[in-house]
């Protein structure tokens, strides 16, 4: 009988572990864009109910509601709890790499929790402007449907709700419209609730953003509603054009952006393959007068990059 190695243990889990991080994210998509309205099942089994109050408990704790905010900025639809199991989904088959290149058990599951905790911060980090860039992108549209609904009825309280029901297909946009609109239900006034609304769902807004933009001319319906919704209606038009213009720039200059990482990289894998191909040049490689300057060569590579790829943003 043919014994299982470690890499094919490690091949196995990292394909799980894909499958069901693309599963997870699949229903979760489903569950935000409303496709899938069903009840969920009826946990009857006792570790099932176990399973669900722990996920629940830790989903309502400070440190997932903290990590709950994250999640949203970068635009992951996963609960805290699914996002720290994709995690450790991830962290087997690295320990289970680590294990088989002769590290310790112990010491390989740390460091596969570490590694993935590690890379999920990152990931998180990279994506934090997601939700900003989202409700950006998305200020036309709500540009549009402010001006429809203030041309229709003249009113900001109504105006707010048609929003609502006019950006269902913005996540984000929704969200807003949905904190305005409870604002204004409670009594607040329509501008500066979407201000607050907008201002709750991405802090980081800035003053010449898209979206704030928007509620800056929307404010202005209390004087003259139907100048206010053409103003919005030109905005609109102005907020595409815009964004068109840098759409074209960036197809422009993204072969260069795109060379500025492809060709580091490709150079970085050949050198790593014939260095693996020879022991002698490896070891050599390894040794101390090669490694440091290989890993100066490196750092000033990734700056050169890095700054070419500044210097070709749009």
């Amino acid at each position: 009988m043919t014994a299982v190695r470690p890499q094919q243990l490690a091949v196995a889990a990292m394909l799980a572990a894909v499958v069901l991080g693309g599963r997870e994210l699949v229903r979760a998509r489903r569950a935000g864009a409303g496709a899938s309205r069903e009840s969920p099942a009826p946990t009857s089994s006792f570790p099932r109910r176990i399973v669900s109050a722990i996920a629940c408990r830790y989903d309502s704790s400070s440190m997932g509601r903290r990590l709950a905010a994250t999640l949203w900025f970068a635009q992951i639809d996963l609960t805290p709890t699914r996002w720290r199991c994709l995690q450790l989904a991830l962290a087997l088959p690295v320990a289970t790499w680590l294990i088989a290149f002769g590290m310790g058990t112990v010491a390989a599951a740390l460091a596969g929790i570490s590694t993935t905790r590690t890379g999920g911060r990152l990931v998180l980090r990279l994506l934090r402007s997601r939700a900003r860039d989202a409700l950006d992108t998305a200020a036309p549209q709500l540009a549009r449907a402010l001006a429809t609904e203030l041309a229709a009825w003249g009113s900001g309280a109504q105006a707010i709700a048609g929003a609502l029901r006019r950006c269902t297909s913005a996540p984000a946009l929704a969200r807003s419209l949905e904190l305005a609109a409870a604002r204004v239900a409670l009594g607040g006034d329509a501008s500066t609730s979407l201000h607050r609304a907008l201002a709750q769902v991405e802090p980081r807004l800035t003053p010449t953003s898209p979206a704030v933009v928007v509620a800056a001319v929307f404010a202005l319906y209390r004087h003259d509603a139907a100048a206010t919704a053409a103003s919005l209606d030109h905005l609109a038009a102005a907020l595409e054009a815009e964004r068109s213009a840098r759409r074209d720039a960036a197809a422009a200059v993204g072969e260069v952006r795109m060379s500025a990482i492809a060709v580091p990289v490709i150079a970085a894998a050949t050198g790593a393959l014939l260095l693996s191909s020879d022991q002698a040049a490896l070891a050599a490689a390894l040794s101390f007068p090669l490694l440091p300057m290989l890993a100066a060569a490196v750092v000033m590579v990734v700056l050169a990059a890095v700054a070419a790829r500044r210097l070709a943003t749009p």
